[in-house]
């Protein structure tokens, strides 16, 4: 069973947002994030109502790193959830890695770090689907 790893949501700067891909960004409780910097599949579980442990999961595009295009130096946490629409800020989550998407790059402009997260969530709907697809023929 792969590890759940816990946070709490934080503001952060919003550029996801810009970018046509909004995200929660992750302050870890507990955990060290011990993976390299890149694009993962995960599936994040919010905490709805916690005296009754009622929770809901979804899937989502995870990024941990420094946002070199952006010429940023400090370490973040974010993850886009697919389908998703909700303020979650100062909630907690947890979510678990399923699949590593590809490495940080940096990429000369704005424009082609968006057009790679149209293709990063692409491969995590293909991914997701590949799983369903499996799964339903055991």
């Amino acid at each position: 069973m792969r590890e759940k790893i816990l946070g709490s949501v934080i503001h952060g700067l919003g550029r996801g947002k810009e970018f046509g891909f909004p995200t929660i960004n992750i302050k870890l409780i507990d955990n060290d994030l011990h993976i390299k910097n890149g694009v993962y599949v995960v599936a994040i579980t919010i905490c709805r109502e916690v005296a009754r442990n009622v929770s809901t999961t979804f899937n989502g595009m995870l990024y941990v790193g420094t946002r070199p295009t952006l010429d940023l130096q400090e370490i973040t946490i974010e993850i886009h959830i697919l389908d998703f629409n909700e303020d979650l800020y100062n909630q907690q989550i947890s979510f678990q890695i399923l699949h590593k998407i590809r490495d940080e790059i940096r990429f000369e402009n704005v424009n082609e770090l968006i057009e790679q997260l149209h293709r990063d969530r692409e491969m995590v709907y293909g991914y997701l689907s590949s799983i369903f697809f499996n799964s339903s023929k055991q």
